[in-house]
C-alpha cells in the first residue's frame, strides 16, 4: 500500500508529512527524512488520535532536527561526501575518487581509494556501498562468533544488507542478515543488535524467556534498547544515497 500524504500536521521546515500503515509495526515511529519531508509509520489498527498525538509530543526534536539538518545544507540531500567515521571501528577516511576502467576500492592509511567507472555521484556511491557492505561483513561476523562463544549462542550464516527500518534479522534456520549501515553506530548498541538475533536462534520471538535472555547476556539491555531506538540520528545524511 501506498504512503498517504496527510496536511493534518503543521511543522515548520517540513516539505510533507506521509502516513504509513503496516501490519508488521507493533508501536507508532517517525522517520525524518534527508528531503524534510516525515514519515509516520504506525500500526494498523492504530487510530488517527493516537498517532497525530504521538507525532505532535515529538514537535520539539522534529524541529530541533529539521534545523540541524539546515545548518549542513537547507533543503538537499548532501552531496558525495569528503570523508567518512565509521563509529564502530573508530576510524576515518578521506575519501580519494579516480576514474579508470575496472571498479575497485584501495585502503591507504586514513585514505580510501574508489577507482570509478563512471564519473557519477551515484556510481561512486555504488562503489562505497560495495566497500561498506564488505567491511561490514567483516567486522560483523568476526564480532558474531566472538558473542556466540560467549554465549554459546550458535548462528548459522551471514548476510550484509541495507534495510531502510531494521538493524537486523534471523531466520529459523539461524542465518543472521544485518544492516551495513551498523558501521556508523557505536560499538556498544551494534553489540547489543548481534546479541539480539543470536538470541532468536533460540527463541524466535519476543517472549518473555526471550528477554530474560537478553538481560542475561546484556545488563544493560533496557537503556541499550533505548538508545537504538534514537541511532538513526548518528547516521550521516549523505547515507540516503547509498
Amino acid at each position: 500500500m501506498a504512503d498517504l500524504q496527510i496536511d493534518t500536521i503543521s511543522i515548520s521546515g517540513l516539505t510533507s508529512c506521509h502516513l504509513r500503515r503496516s501490519t508488521r509495526a507493533k508501536r507508532i515511529r517517525i522517520e525524518l527524512r534527508p528531503d524534510h519531508s516525515l514519515l509516520i509509520v504506525v500500526p494498523a489498527t492504530a487510530r488517527e488520535d493516537q498517532w497525530l498525538a504521538f507525532v505532535l509530543s515529538k514537535r520539539r526534536w522534529i524541529e530541533r532536527n529539521l534545523q540541524r539538518s539546515a545548518r549542513h545544507r537547507p533543503g538537499l540531500v548532501p552531496g558525495f561526501p569528503d570523508d567518512i567515521e565509521l563509529l564502530y571501528t573508530g576510524q576515518k577516511y578521506q575519501l580519494c575518487r579516480f576514474q579508470g576502467s575496472r571498479a575497485s576500492t584501495k585502503v591507504t592509511e586514513d585514505r580510501l581509494k574508489l577507482v570509478c567507472v563512471e564519473s557519477s555521484d551515484k556510481h561512486a556511491y555504488q562503489v562505497l556501498r560495495r566497500w561498506l557492505v564488505g567491511q561490514a561483513r567483516e567486522e560483523f561476523s568476526a564480532r558474531l562468533e566472538q558473542i556466540s562463544g560467549a554465549t554459546g549462542l550458535k548462528w548459522n550464516g551471514l548476510s550484509i544488507r541495507g534495510q531502510k527500518t531494521r538493524w537486523g534479522s534471523c531466520s529459523a534456520k539461524g542465518n543472521i542478515s544485518l544492516n551495513f549501515k551498523m558501521l556508523f553506530l557505536p560499538a556498544n548498541l551494534v553489540d547489543h543488535v548481534l546479541l539480539h538475533e543470536l538470541v532468536h536462534t533460540r527463541e524466535l520471538n519476543h517472549s518473555r524467556r526471550f528477554w530474560a535472555l537478553m538481560q542475561q547476556y546484556d545488563q544493560q539491555c533496557s537503556l541499550h534498547r533505548t538508545e537504538l531506538r534514537k541511532a538513526g540520528q548518528l547516521l550521516p545524511e549523505w547515507l540516503a544515497n547509498v
